[in-house]
């Protein structure tokens, strides 16, 4: 159990950083003085690419069944996207707080749903662990003066850091309340483990 909750932190933050550098996670708030509708839904998509990249690797490392790792894809899929949608369309006046507090409702939410979680203590430190590692990147963010320089890799940079300061965050809260066990024990587990590379070749 200790072996899969470390594959699960160190899997997570490994697609959180590639998600920061390639895709910008988790997107740049307080750039705006009214709702961007292009920006929230360009965020989304992207957010939602990132966040499939992000569940790929923690299917892969964690060895799913095939039911469970479609379930992860969507749950951190929806998750993430909602997360960026936000973070690029929402105005300055609509503050952070809100929007790390719907991104983690919609983390915690999803987790419940694609899982069957029934349970509130998992669903409550989900959502609440993502909204507080949402709000920790900020705060170390600008206590390191990131990005440290103005330019495509000073940002991706700044984003790959933040993905670090998430994936270590939120991967403990969610291990320490029995994430990665639960992922196994969908409501239509399969069988056998199947690696995910293989089922995205063949589907």
């Amino acid at each position: 159990m200790a072996g899969r909750s470390v594959v699960w932190v160190v899997s997570t933050t490994i697609g959180l950083i590639v998600a920061g550098f390639i895709f910008h996670f988790p997107g740049s708030f307080g750039d705006l003085s009214d709702w961007d509708l292009t920006a929230f839904v360009f965020g989304g998509i992207i957010g939602f690419v990132s966040g499939v990249v992000v569940g790929l690797v923690q299917w892969a490392s964690l060895l799913l069944p095939r039911s469970a790792g479609l379930r992860l894809l969507a749950w951190i899929g929806v998750g993430i996207g909602i997360t960026h949608a936000l973070h690029d369309g929402a105005p300055n006046a609509f503050g952070l707080i809100a929007a790390v507090s719907l991104s983690g409702a919609a983390m915690g939410a999803g987790y419940a749903w694609s899982f069957g979680e029934r349970r509130p203590t998992p669903v409550i430190v989900t959502g609440v662990a993502w909204a507080v590692a949402l709000l920790a990147t900020d705060t170390v963010s600008r206590w390191l003066g990131l990005p440290w320089e103005d330019t495509p890799v000073g940002w991706s940079t700044h984003h790959a850091i933040q993905g670090i300061i998430v994936g270590v965050i939120w991967g403990v809260a969610t291990a320490v309340v029995g994430v990665p066990e639960r992922l196994r024990h969908t409501l239509d587990p399969d069988p056998a483990p199947l690696d995910a590379a293989s089922t995205v070749t063949t589907a």
